[in-house]
């Protein structure tokens, strides 16, 4: 159970995506059922809105490990446990040293290695967690251990998870199967993607899985606001900055 009471307002609950053109955002009230989607440049645009969503949830990162391990956080660990052959959509955070290098404008190279320097084991980062970096500065900048009462990591394929009878889907979200496959999931969670598609004003700086992508952490953050999300793990760790480690589904 939730220990808290988020802040704004509590009909409108919102999902977010990074995109090339910034953040995709799904904004949903939940009592008129109503859901625009829109593009913002930057992550504290989010948080400057007239409308403030009381629940946000976002994929990307929030805490992070000051020493990296073998598997990353306990969240990204159990996610993967939970989606098995879908396992590999979950790769490991950076550590904050190495996001301190990437904010101090070193390269991949200068970044993994700052990375390494800091891990028992010597892991270095990955490309996939080097190129986010910029996504996750964005936040980092932001969240503190407060805003974490209205602001949620997820992942998007632990919320499909979710949403499909705790199974992970079969199929990747670049294929058309499994576009179709978290289209039809979504239209059954009454999130028209047609509909959020055409409502926006042009298609450049987003794809239609970035769409897909925050409806369903949208959905997540529907669940959350109503106290029936599951957090993982149940016991977050805290990062050194006092984040909670965790994911929601």
């Amino acid at each position: 159970m939730l220990d808290f009471l988020p802040s704004g307002n509590k009909n409108l609950v919102a999902g977010v995506d990074g995109c090339q053109g910034g953040w995709m955002v799904v904004l949903r009230d939940r009592t008129a059922l109503k859901t625009k989607a829109f593009v913002i440049a930057d992550f504290k645009e989010l948080l400057q809105m007239n409308e403030q969503p009381s629940v946000i949830a976002v994929d990307i990162p929030i805490g992070l490990l000051e020493h990296a391990v073998r598997g990353g956080r306990e969240c990204d660990k159990e996610a993967r446990r939970l989606l098995k052959d879908r396992a590999c959509c979950v790769f490991n955070s950076p550590s904050r040293p190495a996001l301190l290098s990437r904010r101090s404008g070193g390269d991949y190279y200068a970044v993994s290695k700052a990375n390494a320097a800091n891990s028992p084991h010597g892991i270095k980062l990955s490309k996939q967690s080097f190129s986010i970096m910029p996504k996750i500065i964005e936040v980092d900048l932001v969240i503190t251990p407060v805003l974490q009462n209205r602001i949620f990591e997820i992942h998007p394929e632990l919320s499909f998870f979710e949403a499909n009878g705790a199974k992970p889907l079969s199929n990747g979200k670049k294929t058309k199967k499994g576009q179709k496959t978290r289209i039809n999931i979504l239209t059954n969670l009454e999130y028209n993607i047609q509909h959020l598609i055409h409502s926006l004003p042009k298609r450049d700086g987003f794809s239609d899985d970035d769409i897909s992508d925050a409806c369903i952490a949208c959905w997540t953050a529907e669940r959350i606001a109503r106290d029936t999300a599951t957090r993982i793990p149940d016991h977050p760790p805290l990062d050194p900055r006092g984040l909670r480690m965790e994911m929601w589904r």
